[in-house]
């Protein structure tokens, strides 16, 4: 629909690419540098002004015409990470959407980034008292996060205005389709922090770009 569109047009999806890119050492700057800007800090405030309900505190929503619309635009967190506030949001607004008249859901992000992937900082300081607890607990809410977007029955369609990394990468594949402006970027640093393959990445990456990439 028109409305449909001109969300994504909104979005800076205008021109559409799809790619998977290797990052350089510049492109991993890229958000260190783009953090707390000024910009970003007044489309967020923008985006808020023109909603008339505040039940989120880390997304927005939006029902249009036909679709639901759910934008990143997290205060608990830095640069759209997930953490288990941003992701209980987000759960509450798949399920709400997948009970009302919404024909699909339209998932995007506020600002230059898209996604980071979890919230780090906020989990290392859970840590400081019941470790297993706590990582049980963090396990548990990833879970429910992604199994949210596999039993999800009608279309998500997801707009990639920026980077996407870890989680805020890998459930991409959960979704039915990707679009990507020119200023998406990809990147799944498991080793780097040791970490396991998130958001069924160990089957569905193979499946989309073949066992050897």
């Amino acid at each position: 629909t028109s409305t449909f569109m001109e969300a994504l047009a909104a979005n800076g999806t205008t021109n559409i690419q799809t790619s998977v890119t290797g990052v350089t050492a510049s492109k991993r700057r890229f958000i260190d540098d783009r953090r707390d800007q000024p910009f970003d800090k007044r489309l967020r405030f923008s985006v808020r002004q023109t909603e008339s309900a505040y039940r989120y505190r880390d997304i927005v929503v939006r029902k249009q015409d036909g679709f639901t619309h759910i934008l990143l635009s997290t205060k608990s967190s830095e640069n759209n990470s997930l953490n288990p506030e941003v992701m209980k949001e987000v759960q509450s607004a798949l399920n709400t959407a997948a009970a009302d008249d919404s024909k699909l859901v339209l998932f995007s992000a506020v600002g230059s980034i898209f996604c980071c992937g979890l919230d780090f900082i906020y989990f290392i300081r859970r840590l400081t008292d019941d470790r297993k607890k706590e990582s049980t607990k963090m396990a548990e809410a990833i879970r429910n996060f992604v199994n949210t977007f596999i039993q999800f029955k009608k279309p998500i369609i997801v707009a990639v205005n920026g980077p996407a990394i870890g989680l805020g990468a890998s459930i991409l594949p959960l979704c039915d389709v990707v679009w990507a402006n020119e200023k998406a970027w990809f990147q799944t640093p498991y080793t780097t922090f040791g970490q396991s393959p998130d958001g069924c990445s160990s089957l569905t990456f193979p499946r989309i770009m073949g066992l050897a990439s």
